[in-house]
């Protein structure tokens, strides 16, 4: 007895052509588009499923190459002397993460490269060691979120450097990508020069006006409660619309997903307690 397949409907398979026209990265990963539609419940969840990811920012390498680009033009234009300026990975000790991952591919296109790659120091504490009164701190990550962890983590290299009574350094803050909110928030906590290759706005409540966002919030949170309600001691709540309700749309190609991004894209928890195969993947 031959068993009947499954119909998909007509706009059903014209979103994932349209999809992949639009993000070609999308093309590996069928089964994953084809979960997350088949969890909606209503076509208003699955359009604006729809729309983000049409909006999603894929840092490929193309956009990786104009981003070091154009930080060694904007480190050139800050008038910084490799003779008395560290970079500085936010990493913690002995650990590996994006702004680590992010500096050694950029570490080799400041110019001048023989001398600037000298400057570079992979996290936190192992830049004590190096800094002196009067340096300059250039303090990377590859990806802004809320900004909050960057104003922190300046804050705790001050008080290490204090500990050894280096008091007199400057700061500067630089990323490859970044939300427009989170360096706002660096700058006015700081009073420091950041720049960000690629400024993104909040994907619904910066794009559409009031009412829009208002419905379209909803129906995210209508979709983000089909997802399990705790993952690895992590809770959803604290992920709805994205960490600090970021409302990211971006990620590194074949890297780890920042947690500001919608968690619909990354959870990998249904509320039944089945997996959900995910577009995004984030460890940790």
């Amino acid at each position: 007895m031959s068993i009947l397949a499954k119909k998909m409907p007509q706009d059903v398979l014209q979103d994932m052509f349209d999809l992949i026209d639009i993000q070609p990265w999308i093309k590996n990963h069928s089964g994953e588009l084809t979960d997350l539609w088949n969890i909606c419940d209503t076509r208003e969840e699955q359009l604006l499923l729809k729309t983000l990811i049409s909006d999603f920012c894929m840092f490929d390498q193309q956009k990786e190459i104009l981003a070091c680009k154009k930080i060694d033009e904007k480190i050139q234009s800050w008038g910084l002397s490799y003779k008395n300026t560290w970079i500085v990975a936010t990493a913690n000790a002995g650990e590996v993460d994006g702004s680590t991952a992010g500096l050694q591919k950029l570490k080799n296109k400041i110019h001048p490269t023989d001398d600037w790659h000298l400057r570079t120091i992979g996290n936190i504490p192992a830049a004590v060691a190096k800094i002196k009164d009067g340096d300059t701190i250039v303090l990377f990550d590859d990806f802004i979120g809320s900004g909050k962890t960057m104003v922190r983590k300046k804050n705790w290299l001050n008080s290490l450097l204090e500990k050894e009574k280096i008091k007199e350094v400057k700061y500067y803050f630089l990323a490859f990508s970044g939300m427009k909110f989170g360096i706002d928030h660096i700058r006015l906590n700081t009073g420091c020069e950041v720049y960000s290759h690629i400024s993104l706005q909040k994907a619904i409540t910066e794009k559409y006006d009031v009412l829009e966002a208002s419905h379209m919030t909803t129906t995210m949170r209508t979709i983000e409660a089909k997802l399990g309600v705790t993952y690895k001691r992590k809770k959803i709540a604290e992920y709805s619309l994205g960490y600090e309700e970021s409302e990211a749309l971006y990620c590194v190609q074949n890297d780890n997903c920042p947690n500001n991004v919608f968690p619909i894209l990354w959870w990998p928890l249904l509320k039944d307690g089945t997996r959900l195969r995910t577009l995004l993947t984030r460890a940790g």
